[in-house]
Formats: C-alpha cells, sequence, structure tokens
C-alpha cells in the first residue's frame, strides 16, 4: 500500500463517492471502530454502516501522514464533521455544530485492497467542540 493508494482512499469520503471507496476493500473486510463499539464484517454490512454516517454529507477527512508498506500500516487523519439540523452523535444533541479531531487508522492488507480497519480518534475533543464537555 503506497501513500497514493491512501490518499485516494480518504478522498473517497470528501467526494462522497461511496462506489469508488468500497472498491477499496476486501470483500470479506472487518471493520471496528472501538469509540462508537462499531464491528463490521463483510462489504455489503460496511456499505450499510458507512452509508448512514460517512457518506450521509457530514465527514471531511484530511490527510495527514502515513507509515506503512505493502502489508499494510497506519493513516492519520484530521475529521471535519459539520453537523445540520435534527443530529445526533454518540447520543448528544449536535444540531448545527461542527468540530475537527484527529483520528488514525491501521490497515492490514490483501492482494492491495483494506482487509482489516482499525479506527481510533480524540472524541474528547470532538465532544468539547459540540459543547458536551468544558
Amino acid at each position: 500500500m503506497s501513500e497514493t493508494f491512501v490518499r485516494q482512499w480518504l478522498e473517497t469520503y470528501n467526494s462522497g463517492n461511496l462506489d469508488r471507496c468500497m472498491e477499496c476493500y476486501t470483500e470479506d473486510v472487518e471493520f471496528e471502530d472501538p469509540i462508537f463499539g462499531e464491528h463490521v464484517r463483510g462489504k455489503a454490512s460496511l456499505r450499510k454502516a458507512f452509508a448512514a454516517f460517512f457518506f450521509s454529507g457530514v465527514t471531511t477527512l484530511r490527510f495527514r501522514t502515513w507509515s506503512g508498506g505493502p502489508e499494510g500500516g497506519a493513516v492519520e487523519w484530521e475529521w471535519t464533521a459539520d453537523w445540520g439540523a435534527d443530529r445526533t452523535f454518540l447520543g448528544f444533541d449536535v444540531s448545527n455544530t461542527t468540530f475537527t479531531t484527529r483520528g488514525v487508522s491501521v490497515l492490514q492488507l490483501h492482494e492491495g485492497r483494506i482487509r482489516t480497519q482499525t479506527d481510533y480518534w480524540d472524541v474528547r475533543n470532538a465532544l468539547r467542540q459540540v459543547g458536551v464537555l468544558k
């Protein structure tokens, strides 16, 4: 996996192109976000989860750094969520708020596609920005 692949993969989130995003994953992909308590297996389940959240017009991801090789690695990104009216996040009302926080995706590859992805991100920073935490 190269930095070019990682940058193109992150750009699929910004462009809203779920089909292009799904092309980056194996059929038997496993995705985990321990903060959300989410563990998804299989591309069809991943598509459903991503369509409901990441591809709902809220998320922008900005590449920061990549450390890895052909077997996988870690990409650090900056996540901006621009919430519209009547939105909740982690059970909190975040209507008409925005946050920007940093995170990392740990990726394992198989034949040039993402087989496993585990995301870690700074939830405290996000919740401070939307007024939930002081």
